[in-house]
């Protein structure tokens, strides 16, 4: 039997995502250059829109079951 377990990737790419925004302020001073400190903002930019569409693209995020045209409700 083969397990079909769906792993949430795009939260783990989101919280990587926050990890490098995160990063210039603890590591860098606060005096520091601009230009390394762009290099996170983009890479995070980049890690959070891939996060965005994996999350788009798992199985189950586009909501439950398809809506009839119907209601369910009889009065």
């Amino acid at each position: 039997m083969k397990s079909t377990k769906v792993r949430p990737w795009g939260a783990v790419i989101s919280m990587i995502a926050a990890a490098v925004f995160a990063a210039p302020t603890l590591v860098l001073p606060a005096d520091s250059p601009v230009g390394p400190k762009l290099v996170f903002i983009v890479v995070g930019s980049v890690l959070l829109a891939t996060a965005i569409v994996a999350t788009r693209a798992e199985p189950g995020s586009r909501g439950g079951q398809p809506q009839d045209a119907e209601d369910d409700v009889t009065p």
